[in-house]
């Protein structure tokens, strides 16, 4: 039979930090039971930049959702590439240990909506298949584990006298489970017996019943993540160097933006260094480069004259990796801090 790869998913990562939001800065790695459905079903992504499109191959004489119809959800960790990413994130830092942030294709689009777009905000814990769940001894209770369509798939009423049931799932394999204690949702998790990569952020669901619906609809779904810049206190630390041999009579910071900015407050800084360092009055949205950048404006003299020279400098945009926190009153505080030298 002749086949050729048709197009049936794309996932696109936006990101408001980077020029025209294009953020490719992740790649996909298929958990071992999606790659066997990926070879059963001659399934590949393509990366485009920002977008992962997803291909299987249809024979001639079907279409491609008929094609589809028995594949299994997909799970992939969604590796990061960029160590900075979480600086110039809106995600809380530090971040919470053995969790994952979950991202998944929860609605069915069409002709008129195609595109399902998603603020990845949800955060999963990572549990392995075999583990134990604790209940109170003294009471008896049924412990529920429902998968992803909402199926259960383990039932077990704990036993008298005894502080825990003991929960394996390991023959279903990766996914999206449930764990319900007398029909009270007590957490969703991530399920898995494979280890998880240390630059994973990361799990991507593809849930194929609703990719199924939207091709008989005729539309090629498409799911966009969007995540959020991290807002910071700006702070530019001025350093005029001594070999200059000039004084200051005036600094200021003209912003194309119209920000405000504190100061500046002579501090001293390294190697006993005086600096004069500003501080963004409100936070400021953080991004990798700007059309128009703001000028930092200076009045001084010289030795060689009383006459008031003028300098104009633009400035950089804080660096990803100059992120700091500053806890003021039980809060943390984000700061992003640029040195100047002059």
């Amino acid at each position: 039979m002749s086949m050729s790869h048709q197009h049936w998913f794309t996932l696109g990562i936006e990101h408001q930090y980077f020029y025209n939001n294009a953020c490719s800065v992740f790649e996909l790695l298929p958990v071992k039971e999606t790659q066997r459905i990926m070879k059963n079903y001659g399934i590949r992504f393509q990366k485009l930049g920002n977008l992962y499109r997803g291909y299987a191959e249809v024979g001639t004489s079907k279409k491609i959702w008929e094609e589809l119809q028995t594949a299994e959800d997909l799970y992939f960790q969604l590796i990061n590439t960029d160590p900075n990413f979480d600086s110039y994130t809106n995600v809380p830092l530090p971040k919470k240990e053995e969790t994952l942030t979950y991202i998944t294709n929860s609605e069915i689009t069409n002709r008129l909506n195609k595109e399902e777009s998603v603020i990845p905000n949800s955060d999963l814990d990572i549990r392995q298949l075999r583990f134990n769940v604790s209940v109170q001894a003294t009471e008896t209770v049924s412990v529920v584990i429902k998968n992803s369509q909402g199926q259960t798939v383990f039932n077990q009423v704990s036993p008298q006298n005894q502080s825990y049931v003991s929960v394996n799932i390991s023959a279903l394999g990766t996914g999206i489970y449930q764990l319900w204690i007398d029909d009270a949702l007590l957490s969703t998790f991530l399920g898995t017996s494979e280890p998880i990569e240390v630059n994973c952020y990361g799990i991507l669901h593809i849930q194929m019943r609703n990719i199924l619906e939207s091709l008989k609809e005729n539309t090629v779904p498409i799911l966009k993540v969007n995540f959020e810049p991290r807002a910071t206190f700006w702070e530019y630390i001025v350093i005029v160097s001594q070999d200059k041999k000039i004084e200051i009579q005036e600094m200021s910071i003209e912003s194309v933006n119209s920000e405000k900015y504190l100061g500046p407050e002579e501090r001293i800084v390294m190697e006993n260094n005086l600096s004069h360092v500003f501080t963004s009055a409100n936070t400021i949205k953080l991004y990798q480069k700007p059309e128009k950048h703001d000028v930092l404006k200076i009045r001084y003299t010289n030795q060689f004259s009383d006459t008031l020279l003028e300098l104009d400098m633009k400035m950089p945009v804080p660096a990803a990796s100059s992120l700091i926190i500053k806890n003021k009153n039980n809060e943390n505080l984000y700061y992003s801090q640029t040195i100047i030298y002059v």
